[in-house]
């Protein structure tokens, strides 16, 4: 049966994704559970909690993690890594610094005052969050796959466990703020195992000074657009948290992460195969680049046209069933985002283009008219004191105008890059 073999690689794939699926599907599996053990309150200072903290721990890495697969030497790549956790642990030193002297004013702002008391885990739960980023990648360069396939497994079991069990023994949204950090203390198997960080030399401040300036354009020029891209996320959520206060952002949390969870599965397959197909296509002398987004936004359209229907047709009795009947509301909040998942689905896959096709530049600017789009519609509607249903429907409204123009500047990209080989002489000739 060696034939039936997957190649190495694909098997790498298959063992990564299998273990996404399964902690992630853990995790959704666990929220019907966890509604009925935490209010929509509770959940709101989850939404304002990961929302701030995801993005601390964003620029914790400075993007140095992205550097850590490329040096041929192991040990230039773990001085790359250690410089990594280093900013990582200064960035977590200076949130809880932060935390400790400004949380009842920040919290307050955000919408969110009883955040306040439980702030002290903004530190270790970004330096929890950076190190998995950075260990991934070690773990990566060093095609321990099914390991870190055991790991996303593992990560689902670490963060829905102590939220279960701390809701259970009543003590409120500490337990799903700490689940969040819990979760990614699994990536510490990248730092301990037999092929781990902590097995290789420790590098000299020379070799830490030589890394970050080999590799400063990472901090530099893939930080920004990286950031980015996380604020026209995690900033909306906040702002709907300020405007209309946390149980409002808990029910529209719970929304985006039941919703999106298994979008980011099925979008992140997508967007490697894809990745691999667009990167042959433009050595294609058939010019087929342009062809392949059309047909791969379309066949997504047609894959993502049925759940957003049911979401359009039966959201909030859908919610309702499956988490209890306060979150109801969640599923009005789910009818009206719909579009925007059906638009994100489709189209985000197809945004390797740009990265391919070395758009940087074209990638970083959609980035910042997305977070433009996506925070200054609700932000409008809070100030007007508008419902938030209609606040809702504007941030949905941006999401899909703003994957409409990345559409459009992936088709052109594309098409140019059709051009350009069309123009080119065949081989030989």
């Amino acid at each position: 049966m060696r034939f039936l073999r997957l190649p190495a690689p694909l098997r790498g794939i298959a063992s990564i994704v299998a273990g996404s699926v399964a902690g992630q599907g853990l995790v959704i599996l666990a929220y019907p559970l966890l509604t009925r053990l935490y209010s929509p309150a509770e959940f709101g200072l989850l939404t304002v909690f990961t929302s701030v903290v995801s993005m601390i721990a964003i620029v914790a890495t400075a993007s140095l993690e992205a550097a850590v697969p490329l040096p041929v030497e192991d040990r230039d790549a773990a001085a790359v890594a250690w410089a990594g956790l280093g900013c990582v642990a200064a960035t977590a030193a200076i949130t809880s610094l932060v935390a400790l002297v400004a949380a009842a004013p920040l919290t307050a702002l955000l919408g969110a005052p009883q955040l306040a008391a439980d702030a002290w885990l903004a530190g270790p739960t970004v330096f929890a969050l950076g190190a998995y980023t950075v260990m991934s990648r070690w773990m990566i360069r060093d095609r321990s796959y099914g390991a870190l396939g055991r790991r996303n497994a593992l990560q689902g079991i670490g963060q829905v466990a102590p939220q279960l069990g701390l809701g259970l023994a009543g003590v409120g949204a500490l337990g799903l703020l700490v689940g969040l950090g819990c979760g990614r203390l699994v990536a510490l198997g990248g730092l301990l195992s037999a092929r781990g960080l902590l097995r290789q030399p420790w590098p000299s401040l020379a070799e830490l000074r030589t890394a970050l300036r080999r590799y400063r354009n990472f901090p530099l020029l893939a930080l920004p657009s990286t950031f980015l891209n996380s604020a026209g996320l995690e900033v909306p959520l906040l702002l709907i948290s300020a405007a209309y206060g946390d149980i409002r952002a808990g029910l529209l949390g719970l929304t985006v992460r039941v919703v999106s969870g298994p979008l980011a599965i099925v979008g992140q397959a997508v967007y490697n195969v894809f990745t691999g197909e667009s990167s042959a296509a433009i050595r294609d002398p058939r010019a087929t680049m342009g062809r392949n987004v059309r047909s791969s936004v379309r066949r997504l359209l047609m894959v993502g046209l049925l759940p957003a229907a049911l979401l359009l047709a039966v959201g909030p009795g859908l919610f309702a069933l499956v988490f209890g009947s306060q979150w109801s509301e969640a599923g009005e909040y789910a009818r009206l985002l719909a579009p925007a998942y059906l638009a994100q689905f489709a189209i985000v896959p197809v945004s390797a283009t740009l990265f391919i096709l070395e758009r940087q530049g074209q990638e970083l600017g959609w980035t910042a008219l997305r977070l433009a789009l996506t925070t200054a519609g609700p932000a409008a509607c809070g100030l007007a004191g508008a419902p938030v249903g209609v606040a809702i429907a504007v941030l949905s409204a941006g999401h899909v105008v703003s994957y409409v123009v990345l559409y459009v500047l992936c088709v052109r990209a594309a098409d140019a890059s059709d051009r350009r080989l069309s123009a080119e002489p065949p081989d030989g000739a």
